[in-house]
């Protein structure tokens, strides 16, 4: 078990020190070679304030250092796949730093686990058993948790489309324009559809087109309804058409999906009841109905 300890800190230091004074290779051996001969102005160093926090000082800059370093060791699509997933997470977090919570949860922390329990005198196959839970963890907790958020921040989105949209529709079909109706709706609604609307139109505000803006807030959110909805507000602004009466519309399909869903739920719910009823309700019921009786044929023999 000692050559198993030495040997996950080895890999562990090996690892670390590759992802952080790995560097990739000039691509033209001609600028490699053009490179000291060039005149690169330096840039202005930003000197720490003393008087700032410890974490301020010491603690953010080593972290983006390292999570600059880490980012580099996936490859692009990996890296690409996390930064969407973190998109629809709402997580304000670069892939380097992501990286680097991993590699901690799921190097460090079985490590000093494992020498934990060494510690206390455990041995053999309890520090194997040790090692593999605090690895499973430290590799599958955070993707398990990215995946909670993403899950129930699409469904407070999914919640919170049909009545802001008919607030849009009462807003346009008002006289107000498109850009007027949705700064409305930052106004009335709350969470997170109206943080990721209120992006996108302080996007729009900045000069970008309203059709790309749109839509890269229904790649940000992931979700369906959403991508449907601002897809015939594109193209109905592109087409000349009523812009009111295609989110009515799309609302009132919207709805029906959300009625869909509910009576799906309604029917899943007895199928689900089973189990709890019989691994819980059941055995009590057994006991108490039962359990006089038991008394009673014991008493008699």
């Amino acid at each position: 078990m000692e050559a198993l300890i030495a040997l996950a800190t080895f890999v562990t230091v090996t690892l670390t020190a590759y992802g952080l004074f790995y560097r990739q290779a000039e691509n033209d051996p001609m600028d490699s070679r053009l490179g000291g001969l060039r005149y690169v102005r330096p840039g202005k160093q930003e000197v720490p304030d003393p008087e700032a926090a410890f974490k301020a000082r010491v603690v953010a800059p080593m972290v983006k250092a390292l999570s600059a370093k880490a980012n580099g060791v996936l490859p692009s699509t990996m890296s690409e796949r996390l930064e969407s997933a973190m998109k629809q997470a709402g997580l304000n977090m670069k892939t380097g730093q992501l990286i680097l919570i991993v590699g901690i949860t799921a190097g460090l922390v079985p490590l000093l686990a494992v020498l934990y329990m060494a510690a206390i005198g455990k041995t053999g196959q309890m520090l194997l058993i040790t090692y593999g839970v605090a690895a499973g963890f430290g590799i599958y907790g955070p993707r398990v948790w990215i995946m909670g958020r993403i899950k129930r921040r699409q469904k407070e989105i999914w919640r919170a489309l049909p009545d802001a949209f008919d607030l849009i529709t009462a807003s346009v079909e008002a006289g107000l324009g498109i850009d007027a109706a949705f700064s409305r709706v930052i106004e009335k609604v709350k969470g997170p559809f109206a943080e990721e609307l209120t992006r996108t139109m302080r996007e729009i505000t900045m000069g970008r087109t309203r059709r790309d803006a749109f839509l890269d807030m229904a790649d940000r959110t992931g979700v369906e309804e959403l991508r449907s909805l601002v897809n015939s507000i594109v193209q109905a602004e592109q087409m000349g058409i009523s812009i009111g009466s295609v989110i009515r519309v799309q609302t009132g399909v919207m709805r029906v999906k959300r009625k869909q869903k509910a009576e799906e739920a309604a029917f899943k719910a007895p199928i689900k009841m089973v189990f709890p009823l019989v691994l819980f309700i059941f055995p009590a019921i057994l006991i108490v109905i039962g359990g006089p009786a038991i008394i009673q044929m014991k008493g008699a023999f």
